[in-house]
């Protein structure tokens, strides 16, 4: 297996690593032969998100939370806006050099990042101004594109006709997909009880059921207001 390293910028990350994978023989030379298929390229994405303490300063991050099920997605690679601004968690390069910034949107623009769009209808919104059975679309990073997948190590994509989620977002205004305020920690499944569960298992215990993580969320939002 042979590895290349290479860096990327996306909005909602900080600097991330990409990994590009390649199969080879164990003499090291490359695994594609006469006659064979190709090998499959993976990149594996390494990615610095915000972390949060507890569940509801998770809740209190985010724009939006939503009930919802998946209608369906689409694989796309994504130039992300220049960012701006002083605050780490909206503006991960608030820190870099000038000369840091140039070089990592060139990266950037050298190496696309691909990303997943599902297409959410919400059932419920539990804080935030979105509509019940409104259509809104969230974007992951990973996916698989021209034949390479790439995926990203803390990413759980979203399953076309599974389980509803319980999903904790940035609005990133018009025009622009939603996306996790961090990818385990704002990612919940919904039992058929209504109970919500992480889908990982370094996400947050503790919400209870729908109705409950409502109630919560109105509360945590309230005073945000405050």
């Amino acid at each position: 297996m042979t590895t290349a390293r290479r860096h990327v910028l996306i909005t909602g990350t900080a600097m991330l690593a990409a990994f590009a994978a390649v199969g080879c023989s164990a003499d090291g030379t490359s695994a594609k032969g006469a006659g064979s298929a190709p090998a499959a390229e993976t990149v594996t994405y390494h990615a610095d998100y915000p972390a949060y303490s507890s569940l509801d300063e998770v809740i209190k991050k985010s724009d939006v939370v939503v009930e919802g099920t998946v209608l369906s997605s689409r694989v796309e690679k994504m130039l992300p806006d220049a960012p701006a601004g002083n605050d780490p968690a909206k503006n991960p390069q608030a820190g870099l050099s000038p000369a840091e910034a140039k070089k990592a949107k060139e990266a950037a623009e050298a190496d696309p990042v691909i990303v997943t769009v599902s297409r959410v209808k919400v059932s419920r919104a539990l804080s935030g101004h979105v509509a019940a059975g409104s259509v809104i679309e969230v974007s992951q990073l990973g996916g698989t594109y021209k034949g390479v997948k790439y995926r990203d190590s803390d990413t759980t994509l979203l399953a076309k006709g599974g389980p509803k989620y319980v999903l904790m977002l940035a609005d990133h205004g018009n025009g622009h997909p939603y996306d996790l305020v961090n990818p385990v920690q704002a990612l919940y499944g919904v039992k058929q009880d209504g109970t919500v569960k992480a889908v990982s298992p370094a996400g947050f215990d503790g919400a209870g059921k729908v109705g409950q993580l409502a109630d919560r969320a109105h509360r945590i939002t309230a005073n945000r207001t405050k």
